[in-house]
């Protein structure tokens, strides 16, 4: 796996691509919501996940990391949000390359 940040001055433009790229996909957050991903988005002071029908805020993030799969470096494994007091991990149910996938 390769793991690399998100430069935060890149975050609004990634999130857009990320959700643009990944939109419907199966996917689980550590603190319980799972589903279809919808968006994330970031916004002046958090970013806003919204999946499985529910909304989930991060306040204040301080770093994005993106882990990919080991075989393709297209294939997002997992991606993770960190403020001061949390950190949230957003998993799918696949890693593949989002060009693989049908109807994308």
């Amino acid at each position: 796996m390769s793991t690399r940040t998100v430069p935060r001055d890149t975050w609004k433009t990634f999130f857009e691509s990320f959700s643009r790229q990944h939109h419907g996909w199966l996917v689980w957050l550590g603190n319980g919501i799972e589903g279809p991903l919808e968006s994330v988005r970031s916004t002046r002071d958090g970013i806003e996940i919204e999946a499985g029908g529910s909304h989930y805020r991060v306040a204040n993030p301080t770093i994005v990391t993106v882990t990919t799969a080991s075989d393709d470096d297209t294939a997002v494994d997992h991606l993770e949000i960190e403020s001061g007091s949390e950190k949230v991990t957003m998993r799918f149910r696949a890693a593949i390359n989002p060009e693989l996938v049908d109807g994308k």
